[in-house]
């Protein structure tokens, strides 16, 4: 290793360092460029597995259409630099940042309304590109959600209910309650998708461009072998959550299609249908909601904003309005 470096940001559920590496197997001579995940301290998720992380960014890196970081080692001694980490290809190009957020100032913003529009598109292919990556017979086994179920559906119900009680631990949260319980109890019936692998995090916040190209997709912490449709509605759905929610009401920028918009390109360049629209929309919205409340109860422990706020971050407001409202943005 010749150098480390902190980046400006990093992610709110794990730390991140780039560094240089040299004299190792896959540098080939001149220095590669990499970066160190390590191990939260703090966890975001219920669940922290580092090998299904190496595994799900193995499967992505090794398909042509996506653009994902080669995971290059995984070690789980915490004895070698203090927890346990993976290192991984430190992917180049334009992020979409969350401060100040691409919503209200930036270079995303300053695009034209058809780029904007083409770099929105790009990222749904992006996310269609993880969808599409073979998985083998293993793979679909081992690398689904760590709890039970014979349906990827239960799996996905029962990680939530879990997920509920991992963030209950730190108050109580009715508004979550009232969202787990209603994607327990109104659980669309026969429904039988594929097992794909799953990004889990899928947002213009986590893609990397070159011009309105996608050229990284970062933080697969979330990733699985899963339920398609929750991607892509989360996709859809986050960048309304960080105009509205985030933003406090900023307008979507022109250029972007609307959610229903977006479903509808998903299915017109896969050929697969994204059922139960609203349900996974609800899904995705009640993921958010947990994960921030998550981070937020973090950055409150840390005297970084009020306890107040914890119990309302931005997307929970948003959950707030779709739940019982009954409306869905379009």
């Amino acid at each position: 290793m010749s150098s480390i470096a902190v980046p400006e940001t990093s992610g709110a559920s794990s730390e991140l360092f780039f560094v240089e590496m040299t004299g190792v197997p896959f540098g080939n001579g001149p220095p590669v460029d990499a970066v160190v995940r390590l191990s939260p301290a703090y966890p975001v998720y219920p669940f922290v597995d580092l090998t299904l992380q190496f595994h799900c960014m193995e499967a992505a890196s090794n398909d042509s259409r996506v653009p994902a970081p080669r995971p290059y080692a995984l070690e789980m001694d915490a004895a070698i630099i203090g927890a346990p980490f993976l290192l991984m290809e430190r992917k180049t190009g334009r992020g979409a940042p969350d401060w100040p957020s691409y919503v209200r100032e930036g270079w995303i913003r300053d695009l034209p309304s058809r780029d904007q529009r083409q770099l929105w598109l790009n990222g749904v292919a992006a996310v269609a590109g993880v969808h599409g990556c073979k998985l083998s017979a293993a793979m679909s086994a081992d690398c689904t959600l760590p709890t039970p179920g014979a349906t990827l559906l239960d799996q996905s119900l029962a990680y939530w209910r879990r997920y509920l009680e991992f963030v209950s631990a730190g108050g109580e949260y009715p508004l979550l309650e009232m969202a787990v319980s209603y994607l327990e109890t109104e659980r669309p019936q026969g429904l039988v998708l594929p097992p794909t692998l799953v990004w889990g995090d899928a947002s213009l916040r986590n893609m990397l461009f070159e011009g309105v190209t996608p050229t990284g997709l970062m933080d697969f912490e979330f990733a699985h072998v899963g339920l398609y449709p929750f991607d892509i509605a989360f996709y859809a759905l986050m960048d309304y959550v960080m105009a509205e929610g985030f933003g406090e009401g900023t307008p979507r920028l022109p250029g972007f299609p609307g959610i229903m918009e977006t479903l509808d390109y998903y299915e017109q360049l896969t050929g697969m249908p994204v059922p139960a629209r609203g349900y996974f929309l609800r899904m995705a919205v009640t993921y958010m909601s947990l994960a921030t409340t998550r981070v937020f109860q973090r950055l409150a422990a840390e005297g970084r904003i009020p306890e107040s706020a914890v119990a309302r971050p931005p997307p929970a407001r948003i959950l707030e309005d779709i739940f019982m409202n009954d409306r869905l943005p379009a």
